[in-house]
């Protein structure tokens, strides 16, 4: 639903999350959205960002993605993720490459950064978890209580998105510990006056731990998804009862 939200009111938002999602655009009826979760539509980068530049009439600016998937998730494919990040880095003018990738609490994370330094998506991948949203009810940055596809995993998504949003204070960085992995962009190429506005930009914004976090995150078990899903269905009477 953020994805519809996003896509169809962009003039009211200015970001959102995605966690587990799909992109827009991907299912018109019941269906194709199983369809989509199971196996995510191949659709070119030009042809996702289309579906949402024709949702409304809005030409711009458009709202800040923070896109957050387990790569161990069987409910909703981890390529629906990749999908996400191609529609809105064609809708905002960006490559389809990162600007550069790093390490945050142990997870990879890639940025997308327009000329003037700014992040406008970013797109966590948490290895070894299913679907759910992830959380670090340990940390002192932590929010949640570990349940049913509400997952611990050692790294707050609530948390980082509000950080990613501009809602902390500043938020929480280990600078002696920032590195740089991989980038694409090299930090000259960035506005001199933007760079110095934006220096977690320049610096990747990592925030490992010194605690290693768990090998791997649990999957809910004892949780049985697609009755849920056609517990749901059949509420909304989308499905017969035989």
């Amino acid at each position: 639903m953020t994805s519809v939200m996003l896509a169809c009111y962009p003039e009211v938002f200015a970001a959102g999350a995605i966690i587990a999602g799909l992109p827009y655009g991907a299912a018109a009826n019941v269906q194709q959205a199983f369809e989509s979760m199971f196996q995510s539509p191949p659709r070119h980068a030009s042809d996702w960002g289309d579906l949402v530049r024709a949702a409304s009439p809005h030409e711009g600016p458009w709202p800040r993605i923070s896109v957050w998937h387990g790569n161990a998730d069987a409910t909703v494919v981890p390529a629906n993720a990749d999908a996400i990040v191609a529609q809105w880095a064609d809708v905002h003018g960006l490559p389809m490459a990162p600007s550069m990738q790093a390490t945050v609490d142990g997870y990879p994370r890639q940025v997308w950064v327009n000329g003037a330094g700014d992040e406008l998506i970013e797109s966590y991948t948490i290895t070894g978890m299913a679907h759910g949203t992830p959380l670090a009810t340990g940390e002192a940055e932590g929010v949640g209580v570990a349940g049913p596809f509400l997952l611990e995993a050692g790294i707050s998504s609530s948390y980082h998105v509000a950080r990613f949003f501009g809602l902390t204070a500043g938020g929480v960085r280990h600078a002696a510990r920032a590195k740089r992995e991989t980038p694409s962009i090299a930090p000259a190429q960035l506005d001199e006056a933007a760079a110095g506005e934006h220096p977690h930009v320049l610096e990747g914004e990592v925030l490992d731990k010194d605690d290693p976090r768990p090998d791997s995150a649990p999957a809910g078990a004892g949780i049985d998804i697609g009755a849920i899903i056609n517990k749901a269905l059949r509420a909304a009477g989308l499905i017969k009862n035989h």
